[in-house]
């Protein structure tokens, strides 16, 4: 049996790279339209979405890019495209039709539930329920109406057997010499038969399947993630923190070098690509915070859109302003974490951008306090330990548990690296964590459409800028009480007791306050104008 599924640093915390917008409402879709496409396998005539109406996707529509990453997907492009945002463009001059259908979506509840049905050239259908469940990851439940779990972190082979003419057994002598599996098995409809299915760490040669299983489809899904699950994976290392520093001490390893191990075991990468991996993700969170800065970039405005970069590198040059140091300098590099610039592609954490606003806070202490490069490595490693174990115990998004799941786990990720930058001992580290998160519980998901990004960038900005603040506090003694694993685990439970309208659907909270209901028609009208008859293709993210 293969190792339970677990998260891991480059498929689930730190990503994906991804052009701006939201990991769950963006990123999340165009994967699962790469997958309908694999499943499809031949050029592409019509796209239909279907999506729940009372769902998440149904409150924030286009707002998000939701419309365009699902097209992109389904074109074949990939979340980091910059093409992903002229999808509709692209469809229109590939011949592609495309509709969207807001409904009943039975066969899946999940708040970011979608239902693709792709018809081909040869007028071949196949359909395929996926929900979008935070950061950029997805899990899939029917392929063509037959059940099948998984994420797209192997390749999956399906073979389709309406008649039951393939016995197991038959199945499992076809696919007895494929390099790489990882788990088989089958899933049965009344009176469809059945769809047998492996999954792979390695690309199989399909001619030769074909020949070894003649008369029955097959399809080949790729994988969507980098990290690809494999044979003889290791169990997860940790779950809490204070296992994680338990292991550490025995085995007389830092923090970072532990994690740094969770990740080999998840991976089974060696040390040297796990490292250089994290240093190309730095790379990718340096651009995503400086390109405004540093490169000849142009910043969208829209009427909905100003650019507060500007304007606070304006204020904080005037003598009126009033923040110094580490936290404006943290408010700087987080404006151009939030930038959402066409062609710059961010890191997202538990949030669309939120791999650049926790570098924003490290950075800036980083160049506060002339820390080294080598220090803001290891900060990453004990980030990506922490989200980690977020993703271990809860959903950390907004449609699950609310604003709280995505900024407050960011923060307590930056908190817990800074103190690590510092020198703090592992109990430091996971005291800064815990004391940041435990302030913020309960905080909903409520968006405001054409809201200039209010209410969700004043709570990152919260979490961003109050990160150095208390992983201070730890360093100098203070007592978190509650370990860190408990206050997620509290997180999770009031989260998901918050109403359905809170939790990122613009149906609750500030997003139904009078001004925020008059905003939102005026950005609706502008953005039907704009986006949908094709006039401009503003970038994604756009509350």
């Amino acid at each position: 049996m293969p190792i339970p599924s677990y998260p891991e640093f480059f498929n689930d915390v730190f990503g994906p790279i991804m052009q701006p917008g939201s990991s769950s409402h963006t990123a999340g879709p165009c994967r699962i339209g790469l997958l309908t496409r694999s499943l499809l396998g031949e050029e592409l005539r019509s796209i239909h979405v279907l999506l729940d109406a009372d769902g998440s996707f149904a409150g924030t529509f286009g707002i998000m890019a939701e419309d365009r990453g699902m097209i992109a997907g389904a074109l074949g492009l990939q979340p980091d495209d910059e093409r992903l945002f002229n999808a509709f463009v692209l469809a229109d001059q590939a011949g592609v039709d495309y509709h969207f259908e807001f409904g009943e979506l039975t066969e899946s509840r999940h708040p970011n539930a979608i239902k693709f049905t792709l018809t081909g050239v040869s007028d071949r259908a196949v359909t395929l329920v996926a929900d979008s469940t935070g950061g950029g990851i997805i899990e899939t439940r029917l392929m063509d109406g037959y059940p099948l779990r998984t994420k797209g972190d192997s390749y999956v082979l399906l073979v389709f057997d309406p008649e039951n003419a393939l016995s197991l057994s038959a199945f499992e002598a076809a696919v007895a010499d494929l390099p790489g599996t990882v788990e088989l098995g089958a899933g049965a409809v009344d009176g469809r038969g059945t769809m047998h299915w492996v999954r792979l760490a390695e690309r199989p040669d399909l001619t030769a399947l074909q020949e070894a299983l003649p008369g029955y489809r097959i399809a080949l899904l790729d994988p969507i993630l980098p990290v690809l699950d494999r044979p003889g994976r290791k169990p997860q290392l940790f779950d809490t923190m204070i296992r994680w520093r338990e292991i550490a001490a025995e085995r007389g390893l830092s923090l970072a070098e532990t994690a740094i191990q969770y990740e080999m075991d998840a991976s089974g990468w060696s040390r040297e690509q796990v490292v250089a991996c994290m240093r190309m993700t730095e790379r990718a969170m340096y651009r995503q915070t400086h390109a405004i800065y540093e490169e000849p970039v142009v910043l969208p405005i829209t009427p909905f859109r100003r650019n507060t970069t500007a304007e606070w590198a304006q204020h904080v040059a005037s003598p009126r302003h009033l923040t110094d140091g580490v936290t404006a300098q943290t408010l700087k590099w987080a404006h151009g974490a939030g930038a959402g610039i066409p062609g710059v592609p961010v890191v997202a954490g538990p949030m669309g951008a939120g791999g650049g606003y926790i570098y924003a806070a490290l950075w800036a202490v980083k160049e506060a306090h002339g820390f080294s490069d080598d220090d803001l490595l290891r900060g990453l490693f004990i980030a990506a330990g922490i989200g980690a174990i977020a993703y271990t115990r809860t959903a950390p998004t907004g449609e699950i548990t609310g604003c709280s799941g995505e900024t407050g786990i960011c923060g307590a990720m930056a908190a817990a690296a800074i103190a690590e930058m510092a020198g703090g001992t592992p109990e430091q580290v996971e005291n800064a964590a815990s004391l940041l998160l435990q302030a913020m519980i309960g905080i909903p998901c409520d968006p405001i459409a054409g809201g200039a990004g209010q209410p969700c960038r004043s709570r990152v900005l919260v979490a961003t800028c109050m990160a150095h603040i208390f992983a201070d506090l730890a360093l100098a003694g203070r007592d978190a009480v509650l370990p860190l694993h408990e206050v997620i685990d509290v997180l999770d439970q009031v989260g998901r007791s918050l109403p359905p309208g809170l939790l990122c659907t613009g149906r609750a909270g500030v997003a139904v306050t009078p001004t925020a209901q008059r905003k939102a028609v005026e950005f609706r009208e502008w953005f039907d104008m704009t986006v949908r008859e094709g006039l401009s293709r503003p970038p994604g993210n756009l509350i």
